[in-house]
């Protein structure tokens, strides 16, 4: 259990933890993850009807790959390569037909010993791999507590942070509280001895105390005399006060001096913020005890219309003018308002909410301060991103999803249906099948290509009694022989190119009858029209007006195709040698090329199992990988012989 305890460090509670199961096997599973979708069970998938020398390269690839990366120490890549290697070898290779043929037998004995020392290899991969999450692990352990410790003094410092500024600001209102009330004795105090100075001792300030008592009644509730009555009180008082001072002056001409200079006083005052309130004369301010009161002020008279004049002319602060966005809409949006603002007789708020439902703003009532722009100013919209990954992302978002094959599978279904409906495609059941009698079973690489021959050796196409003799009779013989002469077992199954040679050395099919091979994507209209145009005309049209036949291989399977006449025109039959609905071999003619091609696609898609669909909607075709996807194609063709 060394690999359970770190090298720099005796970390107990990630032993304990790691007995339950090993540090990498989260990654493990991850990355087993890109194993999955090849094939059955994650298994690359291996056809019989490829020579198996291809599947042994293939694996040998994988094996360099596997080793590079192990050397490198690039553990993912070796822990992947290495898992494929060990899987193809193990469970996909043995399933070819052709693997315990004495033909391969060295090349599968060091098939066998590489995938030995991969496996022990992938066993040291998953210690390194051990290795390397535990210190991730505690890696990953130290930045979160880094992390958790930044957080905790980051608001520990937003807190002392706003205890500051509480503490600052409550500092600075209680200065500014104290500087106010501080600034107002020192006026009050200033006026009254100002006054005293004016009036001299002869101030009589007993109706000074009448007239504080009766500013404070009129506090508390109680109405206050009106201003007429107060000034005639004061004048009163004046009066009884004598006409001359001392140095024998006027009175009034000694008051007006004092006056003057109690006026100057206060400008000075007002220079140092001390101004009395806005609207309010200075002259206009009872003085009572250390209270500075402002007289009651008459109601305001209308302004004139010189007035009116005067303030439109000094007021030069109009809204901004409208942006260029909103000139381009103007047009626009003042067609919007008229349309929401009639003319007719309606209020000022009706107005200006017509005109906020329209999306404009209304200025009625703020003229001459409004700050915003007349029209609301929206950000241009196009259809078109300025930035190249965002262009690229609309225009992914637009293309159409891709169907997937149980989607095409339906559609295929559906058309076949209405051809068959309309009898452009036939169905005829035959009187036998492929392994009704033993010696046929899996030979349908044989049985294809003999109804081919036959096709092509009869005057004008092959019977269904000569399929039948082919399936039951002549099929068996030819089997033996080619297993017997590879050395296979009973029922392998036989790589088609093996057959044809075996065909030819025993006369069965010419060389010079030999029109072509093509193959591909069955599911691709390009891959698939090449074959049908190599079916009905040949190379170069050489077989437009004669006979051909095929044999085509798909999922492990082979049928045959023969391009018949009949009535004046073409005709195309598809010939299956296993059972079909009826229990029996079928022969399936179509009247024309579209019913061939649809027929095809739907033999095809029929074939395909729930993990080929799976394969096909995640993977695109690549003919690099085209022995192990499900919808690989080969197909041979014959033709009557031309006369040279």
């Amino acid at each position: 259990l060394k690999w359970l305890i770190p090298s720099n460090e005796t970390d107990f509670d990630t032993v304990i933890m790691s007995l339950v199961g090993r540090p990498s096997d989260a990654r493990r599973v991850a990355l087993s993850e890109a194993t999955k979708g090849m094939g059955e069970r994650g298994v690359p998938l291996v056809s019989n009807f490829f020579p198996l020398e291809r599947y042994f390269d293939a694996a040998n690839r994988v094996l360099e790959a596997f080793n590079i990366a192990y050397n490198g120490r690039r553990l993912d890549d070796a822990y992947v390569y290495g898992k494929r290697f060990a899987i193809f070898s193990l469970e996909a290779l043995p399933q070819h037909n052709y693997y315990e043929s004495p033909r391969y037998a060295v090349t599968g004995k060091k098939n066998k010993q590489d995938m030995t020392e991969v496996i022990i290899k992938l066993e040291k991969v998953a210690v390194w791999m051990d290795e390397e999450e535990i210190v991730k692990e505690q890696e990953r352990k130290r930045r979160e507590e880094e992390a958790r410790k930044r957080e905790e003094e980051r608001i520990q410092r937003e807190a002392e942070s706003a205890r500051l500024r509480l503490m600052h600001f409550q500092m600075d209102l209680s200065k500014k509280n104290r500087d106010m009330k501080n600034s107002g004795k020192n006026i009050q105090q200033s006026a009254l001895d100002k006054l005293k100075q004016m009036n001299g001792d002869r101030y009589d300030t007993s109706d000074l105390e009448h007239n504080k008592h009766e500013i404070k009644s009129s506090t508390s509730g109680r109405p206050s005399k009106s201003r007429s009555q107060r000034e005639s009180r004061l004048k009163s008082t004046h009066d009884k006060k004598e006409e001359y001072d001392n140095n024998g002056e006027h009175k009034n001409e000694n008051l007006r001096r004092k006056r003057s200079a109690v006026r100057r006083s206060s400008s000075s005052h007002s220079a140092e913020g001390n101004e009395p309130q806005e609207g309010c004369r200075k002259t206009d301010f009872l003085i009572t005890g250390n209270q500075q009161l402002p007289l009651p002020l008459p109601v305001p008279l209308p302004p004139s219309s010189e007035d009116k004049l005067k303030v439109s002319e000094s007021n030069t602060e109009l809204p901004p003018p409208p942006s260029y966005n909103s000139i381009l809409e103007s047009s626009k949006r003042s067609d919007v308002v008229n349309q929401a603002v009639p003319r007719n007789n309606i209020s000022g708020l009706e107005q200006a909410a017509a005109i906020s439902a329209a999306g404009g703003v209304s200025t009625r009532r703020y003229k001459h301060t409004l700050r915003e722009p007349l029209y609301t100013q929206r950000p241009m919209v196009g259809s078109i991103y300025a930035n190249r990954e965002l262009e690229k992302s609309r225009r992914i978002s637009q293309k159409k999803e891709k169907a997937t094959m149980r989607t095409i599978k339906s559609q295929i279904r559906k058309e076949h249906q209405q051809l068959m409906g309309s009898n452009r495609i036939d169905v005829m059941n035959l009187s036998t099948y492929q392994g009704r009698i033993p010696q046929s079973t899996n030979g349908c690489a044989v049985i294809s290509p003999l109804v081919v021959s036959r096709h092509l050796r009869s005057r004008s196409a092959v019977g269904d009694d000569e399929i039948v003799e082919v399936i039951d009779k002549q099929c068996g013989p030819l089997l033996r022989e080619i297993r017997g002469k590879l050395k296979l077992g009973g029922a392998a199954l036989i790589i088609p190119s093996d057959v044809h040679d075996h065909l030819v050395d025993k006369k069965l099919l010419s060389q010079d009858a030999f029109v072509g091979a093509t193959g591909g994507n069955i599911m691709d209209q390009k891959h698939l029209a090449e074959f049908l145009r190599l079916l009905d005309t040949g190379e170069n049209n050489s077989h437009a007006r004669l006979r051909t036949g095929a044999a085509l291989f798909f999922r492990e399977h082979v049928v045959s195709l023969a391009k018949v006449p009949l009535g004046g025109k073409w005709h195309y039959d598809l010939i299956d040698s296993l059972p079909g609905m009826a229990g029996t071999a079928t022969r399936t003619r179509c009247h024309d090329l579209v019913a061939l091609e649809t027929m095809l696609r739907y033999y095809a898609s029929s074939r395909f199992s729930e993990s080929n669909c799976d394969y096909i909607d995640k993977n695109d075709w690549d003919d690099c990988m085209a022995d192990f996807d499900p919808r690989v194609f080969q197909s041979f063709v014959w033709g009557d012989i031309v006369q040279k």
